[in-house]
């Protein structure tokens, strides 16, 4: 009988020392889901104000898989518009002449994620995005003709 006396003694002891935790800390941490929220808010627009600044970029996303990405670089980025930039997702990495935080956002933001590699435009502060996925591997493994993959690229370009 001691023994749960003992129990629920230490179990209200601890209760009420979380419970006056979380009141102590509860600002804290209302503080700090506020202060989030107002620095995800400066970020999205600071993107959105950038994407209206580069309007008009085209640009070129792929990875670091090894058997598309050499076929990449020597059957597609060569024959790419001279205006496309390219971002390189080298692991988690964005390798590009745009900022690590722009990139990043770029590759997290893309909706219908199907897989690399994949073409990006900006339009009126709008990202329009195709994936390539499908055409680069029946070009590299199907060995379907090359110009397939040519003609979506040049199309989506346009």
């Amino acid at each position: 009988m001691w023994k749960k006396f003992n129990a629920i003694i230490i179990f209200i002891i601890l209760a009420t020392i979380g419970l006056m935790l979380f009141l102590i800390l509860s600002p804290l941490i209302i503080l700090s889901l506020v202060s989030d929220h107002k620095a995800n808010k400066k970020n999205e627009k600071l993107y959105l104000d950038y994407l209206l600044e580069i309007d008009g970029h085209k640009l070129f996303c792929y990875n670091n898989r090894k058997d598309c990405r050499k076929f990449i670089e020597k059957e597609i980025i060569p024959y790419l518009p001279a205006d496309v930039k390219l971002i390189f997702l080298d692991g988690r990495f964005p390798v590009s002449e745009y900022s690590h935080q722009f990139a990043s956002t770029v590759l997290y933001k893309i909706q219908n994620q199907v897989g690399f590699p994949y073409l990006l435009k900006v339009q009126g502060g709008t990202l329009i995005e195709k994936s390539i996925n499908n055409e680069v591997y029946n070009s590299l493994n199907q060995v379907h003709d090359i110009q397939v993959l040519y003609t979506a690229i040049n199309k989506f370009y346009q």
